[in-house]
């Protein structure tokens, strides 16, 4: 074989060289046309608010209100007390407490009145209703009724240490024996007493959002008993 003859051939495999290396570099292809890369999968984002043990909602965004999350919940001012917040359940502010009516918490809990969610706005989620007990000084209020709306923001509240319909005569002791959700309403029944130490008292009215406040609404005073 000449010179000549090796160098044409040495040329040409120098030509397919190249050509075979080209084919054979990544190009996400594979025989049939399918991908050869490995997919990859962007990171989930998580909820924004702080989810509890049972998948809702807690105090940090908005969603589902849980009972629970009132033992931490904010109040309002109340018994001529600062406002503030629960801590398991209990207070101390000013010159006095306050304690969430709640089974986990409080010794004079009544299981006909404890907190109950309902959807008071008609916008499709629930509000949360509270029976919240204060003193000042270590004498008893009469309980305040909180309303929470989203993220525990306080709506309002009821004392029920003052009512119109009690026409000016001073009323104390005043106690929530029980509520039910009726519709966007809650029916309450509470005794008060302008006397003694005992709510003898019976009270009923309906609990709703006029304006985005609760009042009580339709207040009607009972026959005075000796006891509740």
């Amino acid at each position: 074989m000449n010179s000549n003859t090796t160098r044409r051939l040495t040329a040409v495999a120098a030509v397919l060289t190249v050509g075979v290396l080209a084919g054979c570099q990544d190009t996400g292809q594979v025989p049939g046309g399918g991908s050869a890369a490995t997919p990859t999968s962007s990171p989930s984002k998580a909820p924004s608010g702080d989810s509890g043990s049972d998948g809702s909602r807690g105090t940090g965004g908005s969603g589902e209100l849980k009972a629970p999350d009132l033992l931490s919940a904010p109040f309002p001012a109340m018994c001529d007390n600062p406002a503030g917040r629960l801590k398991e359940g209990k207070a101390k502010v000013g010159n006095g407490n306050v304690t969430l009516m709640d089974r986990h918490v409080s010794p004079g809990y009544n299981p006909s009145a404890g907190p109950v969610g309902l959807d008071l706005d008609n916008d499709g989620d629930n509000e949360m209703v509270a029976e919240l007990e204060c003193d000042n000084g270590g004498v008893t209020w009469p309980s305040v009724i909180v309303v929470y709306g989203d993220d525990w923001k306080i709506l309002g509240s009821v004392d029920l240490k003052e009512q119109p319909a009690y026409k000016g005569q001073p009323m104390s002791k005043g106690r929530v024996l029980s509520w039910n959700v009726d519709g966007n309403a809650l029916k309450v029944k509470w005794g008060t007493t302008d006397v003694g130490p005992v709510p003898t008292i019976p009270w009923t009215g309906r609990l709703v959002l006029k304006n985005g406040e609760p009042q009580l609404v339709d207040v009607a005073r009972g026959a005075e008993t000796t006891s509740l």
